[in-house]
């Protein structure tokens, strides 16, 4: 697949609404699919986090453990 011709989604039969597919997305898709489970974990952790930290903790270039830490800030 060559980078310079973008890949493009067709919404209706007549190809009326086509729209090029976001570079972001192709990324995605190219990914296994234990890694993306890994970014949409970490993605729902940062969701529900207001103050706090997430920490991928690797081990031979793979990610071993996720830790997290949430502060809860009094008024």
């Amino acid at each position: 697949m060559s980078a310079s011709v973008p890949l493009r989604v067709v919404d209706g039969d007549d190809g009326s609404s086509d729209r090029e597919i976001p570079t972001e997305v192709l990324r995605f898709a190219g990914l296994s699919p234990e890694q993306r489970e890994l970014l949409l974990h970490v993605h729902d952790l940062l969701g529900g986090i207001v103050y706090g930290t997430v920490v991928l903790v690797l081990q031979d270039g793979k990610v071993i453990q996720v830790e997290t830490s949430e502060k809860i800030r009094l008024k």
